[in-house]
């Protein structure tokens, strides 16, 4: 398979001509006689032969360890793409690495040029015969989004300035940077929820696990009589009741619709930071949580739907694709998510972001009618308990 698209570039083409010319000399110095004449005549030939057989090998053995990568940056903090390039070829001199990236990062320390939104950046490097080296390149998160490697470069020089030649890997670079979203603030402190019947651990709660009891106390006056730990009770020769797990629904649903009227919403950076700082929140919390967004996909639902889960892979999976979500995003109908999300079994809580139509307050409404406390994000950052609108039809 050819790793390779070579490409050669010749300035001018002085060496071209000065190969007949340097024949014609040798010939006229060997009639004349003229020996040392003649050796340098040979000897200038040579070396430009040489020089011709050199750049039509260089570049031959040359090969890129094409690892699969994937970092994770925020704005501002530092990464590093690293290429590791192997040399079972001709040795290559005063040869440079041109490679192009995302614009959502920014090389550290090298000069660069920015054009259509991909970075280009040149690195100058050596490499011997059956060498291996190792390239990094100190990046900055500049904003959201996914960096990638679009393209590498190799360019080796004329020895004698007269062009080059350009070795353009033909295959991808299995090398991206997530650089995730800005954190919004979202006022969450006065954010008052009652734990609902459900079966997750919690540590105070209306509701107990009856089926899995963790210990016993004495019994108080009140207690159930099927509480009664009768084993305990003759063992401790005094009335012990059952202490159970308290146990309660604490799921929240976040749901975030991209979209107002027939395109997506102009506030579409500030909704993103939004929701990974009530993402944030709910991983510290330890609160488990499903993420819908209104963009097509192709799994198990046609819009983007996180099930419920908890921790920092649960976490890293919604921020994953938080990063990538952008203006030219496909969309899918935010009435039509809403519907299907009503049919499932929703957690107790639900946060929505974004804007609202008649249509979407029905459905929210026809939500808020099951039990469930529904919370929306105001203009001024605060979680406040959702509310029917007056919107213009």
């Amino acid at each position: 398979m050819i790793q390779w698209y070579r490409f050669s570039n010749s300035s001018n083409k002085g060496l071209y001509y000065t190969t007949y010319i340097l024949l014609f000399l040798i010939i006229i110095a060997f009639l004349a006689n003229l020996l040392l004449i003649l050796f340098i005549f040979i000897s200038c030939l040579i070396i430009l032969l040489l020089h011709s057989y050199y750049f039509k090998i260089a570049g031959k053995g040359l090969d890129i360890v094409n690892v699969k990568q994937k970092s994770f940056l925020v704005i501002d903090n530092e990464g590093k793409w690293k290429i590791k390039i192997i040399n079972n070829g001709m040795p290559i001199l005063k040869a440079s690495i041109i490679m192009t990236f995302d614009q959502s990062v920014l090389p550290k320390g090298f000069p660069y040029r920015i054009n259509h939104g991909l970075v280009e950046i040149t690195i100058p490097f050596i490499i011997w015969k059956n060498e291996e080296k190792e390239i990094l390149i100190p990046v900055i998160g500049n904003k959201r989004g996914k960096s990638q490697i679009r393209e590498i470069t190799v360019r080796i020089p004329h020895l004698y300035g007269s062009g080059y030649v350009d070795l353009t890997y033909q295959h991808l670079i299995n090398s991206q940077i997530l650089v995730y979203p800005k954190r919004n603030p979202v006022h969450i402190s006065d954010f008052v929820i009652n734990n609902k019947q459900g079966l997750q651990d919690v540590k105070t709660s209306l509701f107990v696990d009856s089926m899995q009891p963790i210990g016993v106390r004495d019994y108080f006056s009140g207690d159930p009589f099927h509480h009664i730990h009768w084993k305990a009770s003759a063992k401790m020769q005094t009335l012990q009741s059952k202490v159970f797990s308290p146990i309660a629904s604490r799921g929240w649903l976040i749901i975030l619709n991209i979209s107002e009227h027939y395109s997506i919403n102009a506030r579409l950076e500030e909704m993103i930071s939004q929701a990974a700082f009530i993402i944030d929140y709910a991983l510290k919390e330890e609160i488990p949580f499903s993420f819908a967004v209104n963009v097509r996909s192709f799994g198990s639902t046609p819009f983007y739907y996180l099930q419920e889960g908890s921790g920092a892979k649960h976490r890293q999976a919604a921020f994953e694709f938080l990063t990538v979500l952008s203006f030219s995003s496909l969309l899918f109908p935010p009435i039509q998510m809403l519907s299907i999300l009503k049919n499932e079994e929703l957690p107790s809580v639900i946060t929505f972001l974004g804007s609202e139509t008649i249509e979407t307050q029905k459905v929210l409404q026809e939500i808020a009618i099951t039990g469930r406390s529904i919370f929306e994000v105001n203009n001024k950052g605060v979680l406040k308990q959702w509310k029917q609108k007056n919107i213009a039809v």
